[in-house]
């Protein structure tokens, strides 16, 4: 289609406006000879196509106008086929140029002598006057490929914005939606047609947008949290000030799907910090019967409860159980219940709502809970929350929701708890320090990971795995240890456990100059209790801890790992459950004994 032909509404109205004036006929013909306007004779003639030898073709080929007064004899009418047999009396040409190039021809033609009179009278001044109308027809042209590139451009940023996941409504200074995409359609569930002209405030009731519009102020991720019309409305919204002529004339708010929101972040915390059990250094029996219980644990999304001293890797296992189970995609959120003031546990663990407490961010704050829906939280150092807070948790735990401080909504959570204690809460249960319907909500599967005194065959494996890491990591040329030295570290008793043992031999990389590690490396502290160690396993006097073991292994399997049979042990003993409990995890022997 030519250019005139897309304007060929507007070029009729041009023709016949020019002959009601001036009493002549008008037609207008394309770069193409496809004439597309015309006026009397020339009005049933439309859509015809003119020869290539005719005198317009020459306008076509030259670009320029002319005045034919005596049509035949005219130089442009000699290769014309109808130049003896024409029935124009006059006509005046003038082409149609649009940037830079020629799209078509309008001309004025008599076929009467008063029409012919009246075009050489006023020829000069009606060829200057259609080069006006030509210019007109030009400026229309322009126009309309400016419409149909705005039309494009249109197209193109509708097709961007709904292809984006985001929702994203426009909104002008009244509030009204002026515009919205398919995504904060699906999220508001509205019908675009219909929200268009409607008050943001029934999309998003409570939704604030005062300080954008009115002061161009933007504001970033702030959560929006309502139940309106039936729905639980729970985004990320964005909105900032939209700008026309230096001025504000709205907002342009963009929602984003709280639950995309934590997806994202639990994929890229699970990329980053995925554990699996094979990873967790030690080939021990000991470590390997944990191991598989860990393995047992991971099937399900049973709440476990991980007991065990400080160090000894807790949350490795924590971390490597979540990996294992079918929650591995979604996120792992971890609290330690020890490191957090207990005035601000309770907003930590379950969010608070905006305007809360002074200080509280604006929109609120999700909890860990929140955050750890669909997937795992690990509550390190459970032992040390307060009572108040644990009766807390557990209704959260019975309940499956969570209630923000100082909100007012009720938000269902799909969370798999994992707990993890160095302290005896059997111990603590009995002297009134932990509830104990929390204590049976959290202990459905105890997992006991030993000491790393009570699995010394793990020692070569590990010292040797941390030597190599931190030599690499400080690009030193260490590659073994002094048999002394290594004596010392395999007799010491390394009560800080596997996180002591990596720490000492970071130390030993960093302080020793030469390739190897030699016993004046070796910290007093581990010289003097690895010798008075190995001095006790030397002589014939068996310390009171070992008699003790020796002696709850004797009574249990003398009267059986049941539960009666566990009752005569403590009897025969002298000790309570809770003294016996606490002494075969102690010694690492409450894996062997488990029903």
């Amino acid at each position: 289609m030519s250019k005139l032909q897309q304007i060929q509404h507007s070029a009729q109205q041009v023709a016949e406006a020019i002959a009601s004036v001036l009493g002549v006929e008008v037609t207008i013909v394309d770069d193409k000879l496809n004439r597309i306007a015309g006026t009397g004779r020339y009005d049933r003639a439309v859509g015809e196509k003119l020869d290539q030898a005719s005198a317009f073709a020459q306008v076509l080929r030259s670009g320029r106008g002319f005045i034919i007064k005596e049509p035949g004899k005219h130089k442009a009418c000699e290769t014309c086929r109808l130049r003896d047999n024409c029935a124009e009396l006059a006509e005046v040409c003038c082409p149609i140029n649009a940037r830079g190039s020629t799209v078509g021809i309008i001309a004025l033609v008599a076929f009467s002598e008063a029409q012919r009179q009246t075009l050489l009278e006023q020829q000069r001044d009606l060829l200057d006057f259609i080069t006006r109308m030509a210019e007109l027809l030009a400026s229309k042209i322009s126009e309309q490929e400016t419409l149909q590139q705005l039309q494009v451009t249109k197209q193109q940023l509708e097709t961007v914005m709904n292809s984006v996941q985001e929702g994203i409504l426009a909104v002008d200074r009244l509030g009204r939606v002026v515009n919205m995409n398919t995504a904060a359609a699906i999220m508001l569930d509205a019908k675009a047609n219909e929200a268009v002209g409607s008050s943001v405030g029934t999309l998003l009731p409570g939704l604030s947008l005062e300080q954008v519009i009115q002061n161009g102020r933007s504001f970033a991720n702030r959560e929006f949290i309502r139940n309106a019309n039936d729905r639980h409305l729970h985004f990320m919204v964005t909105a900032k000030p939209w700008f026309e002529g230096g001025k504000v004339r709205g907002s342009v708010v963009t929602l984003r799907e709280m639950a995309e929101v934590r997806q994202f972040v639990s994929e890229l915390s699970s990329q980053a910090h995925c554990y699996t059990l094979d990873m967790i250094l030690g080939e021990s029996p000991l470590l390997r019967a944990v191991k598989d219980t860990a393995r047992k644990a991971s099937r399900s999304s049973t709440t476990v409860l991980i007991q065990g001293e400080s160090g000894t890797g807790k949350e490795l296992f924590a971390r490597a159980i979540h990996c294992a189970g079918e929650r591995k995609n979604k996120p792992f959120i971890a609290v330690n219940c020890a490191a957090i003031p207990e005035a601000l546990m309770e907003s930590e663990l379950f969010g608070y709502a905006e305007g809360a407490f002074t200080g509280a961010k604006r929109g609120g704050k999700p909890g860990k809970f929140e955050l750890a829906d669909g997937g795992t939280l690990f509550l390190d150092e459970i032992g040390d929350m307060s009572l108040s807070l644990q009766a807390k948790l557990l209704r959260v735990l019975q309940e499956r929701k969570v209630e923000r401080v100082g909100g007012i909504d009720s938000l269902p959570v799909d969370v798999r708890i994992i707990s993890a204690t160095h302290k005896d809460l059997d111990e603590m249960v009995a002297n009134g320090e932990f509830r104990q319907d929390l204590y049976y909500r959290i202990n459905v599967f105890p997992l006991y990971i030993p000491a790393l005194r009570e699995r010394k065959d793990d020692l070569p494996l590990l010292i040797q795995s941390f030597l190599f890491k931190h030599a690499a990591a400080m690009n030193k040329p260490i590659k073994t240890i002094d048999e002394q030295a290594y004596r010392l570290l395999l007799d010491y008793d390394w009560p800080g456990n596997v996180r002591e043992l990596e720490n000492v031999t970071e130390y030993l990389v960093n302080i020793e100059p030469t390739s190897l590690i030699s016993v004046s490396a070796i910290p007093a502290r581990i010289k003097q209790k690895a010798s008075a160690a190995g001095a006790r396993s030397s002589g014939d006097i068996i310390p009171l801890a070992e008699l003790e073991k020796r002696t709850i292994v004797a009574a249990v399997n003398k009267f059986g790992p049941t539960v009666a049979g566990r009752e005569q042990t403590v009897r025969a003993l002298g000790i309570s459950r809770a003294t016996l409990y606490r002494k075969l995890k102690e010694y690492g022997l409450e894996s062997q004994f488990e029903n």
